[in-house]
């Protein structure tokens, strides 16, 4: 039983690779096989189809990252403190996950709409905090949605054009001038 746990581990690394290099499109279940060091219908023992895997890596690695941006949101500190946090959270994961973050970014369309409003959500857990700190009075009410979904906008833009090689260098680099921008957006 361990040993089909590290080869589903191997065909998700893998595949999230394959994916984030050449788009989901282009990559056939051949070719995460044979990246995996096995036969194609070998992989359907793991996965009912190629479908079936995307659909669990993003759901999965949205997930995680939502937790992860839930722990950063988290707390007492005042919401500029909490905002720094998640948005740097944010730009670490770009800079050092750049294979799964590139593919949630790449496939988000697809599965957005499926995905909970929880607190594994990257997308709630920042609009809960925004509606948080317009409750609190910490900043100007407005719509809470909208005004996430602008900082989303500030994080993921630049973090697209990084991948697509519009920008250079490491979102960490960037990350106190996009706080900035964020808070400018919010206050």
């Amino acid at each position: 039983m361990r040993e089909q746990g590290g080869k589903r581990e191997t065909i998700k690394q893998q595949a999230i690779r394959l994916f984030a290099e050449r788009g989901v499109d282009a990559v056939s279940v051949r070719d995460i096989a044979a990246a995996c060091d096995m036969k194609a219908p070998n992989l359907y023992a793991h996965f009912a189809s190629k479908e079936a895997l995307v659909h669990d890596l993003f759901h999965e690695g949205y997930g995680e990252y939502g937790a992860l941006l839930a722990h950063a949101a988290a707390g007492p500190d005042p919401f500029r403190v909490r905002l720094g946090r998640m948005m740097r959270e944010i730009c670490r994961l770009h800079d050092t996950d750049t294979d799964r973050f590139r593919f949630l970014v790449m496939t988000q369309h697809g599965y957005l709409a499926s995905v909970a409003r929880d607190d594994r959500n990257p997308v709630e857990v920042i609009c809960r905090a925004v509606a948080a700190a317009m409750d609190s009075g910490e900043i100007p009410r407005r719509d809470p949605d909208l005004m996430a979904l602008a900082i989303i906008g500030i994080l993921v833009q630049p973090a697209t054009g990084r991948l697509y090689g519009r920008l250079t260098g490491d979102l960490t680099e960037r990350e106190d001038e996009l706080i900035a921008m964020a808070w400018r957006a919010l206050s």
